[in-house]
């Protein structure tokens, strides 16, 4: 177990929740030395203080948390998220994709990282812990210090803003009506 000290549960806990990490903290600091930094200083933090994890919390959000609180020492106040480089469609690969496809696809993706960049940064932010890195609504309120509605009207409104711009996106479905006769 971590808690007890263990190196290879740490390595791990590591190889599971790196990118996860490195994708909240990139989100976050858009300087990629110290990004990298705050990264390194997240994983030591949370080697520090693994014997006082409480199991009453998921190790992710505890994680977080950490990385929260580097980043706040970093830059002494939150910045708002300015990338959204680890967004991908996850249900399509890459070598299932004719190359216009990939073309269609990386263009979608473009126009979803700027929706998502032009709403209010809290909101941004929030949308992308929830839809990208699909944290649970009371982790998201967890991590940013607010109540669980809070994060579900950022989510809604989002959602309304969002949709009039993403609709052309969605790909339109036909359906034949049987004849009359």
């Amino acid at each position: 177990m971590v808690t007890d000290g263990n190196e290879s549960a740490f390595e791990a806990l590591y190889n599971k929740y790196a990118h996860t990490v490195q994708a909240f903290i990139s989100l976050r600091i858009s300087d990629d030395e110290d990004a990298s930094e705050v990264f390194a200083d997240t994983w030591l933090g949370c080697w520090r203080s693994s014997k006082t994890f409480r199991a009453d919390s998921k190790v992710l959000t505890w994680i977080l948390s950490i990385a929260r609180r580097q980043i706040y020492m970093k830059c002494r106040k939150p910045k708002p998220p300015d990338q959204m480089d680890q967004m991908e469609l996850d249900s399509i690969t890459d070598d299932q994709l004719e190359p216009v496809e990939l073309v269609s696809k990386d263009l979608t993706m473009e126009i979803i990282r700027q929706s998502i960049d032009a709403l209010p940064a809290e909101m941004a932010y929030t949308v992308t812990l929830a839809w990208l890195h699909e944290l649970p609504y009371p982790e998201i309120a967890s991590l940013l210090d607010v109540p669980v509605g809070t994060v579900k009207s950022r989510i809604a409104r989002a959602r309304q803003i969002l949709r009039p711009q993403l609709t052309d996106l969605a790909p339109v479905k036909t359906h034949k009506v049987p004849s009359q006769r």
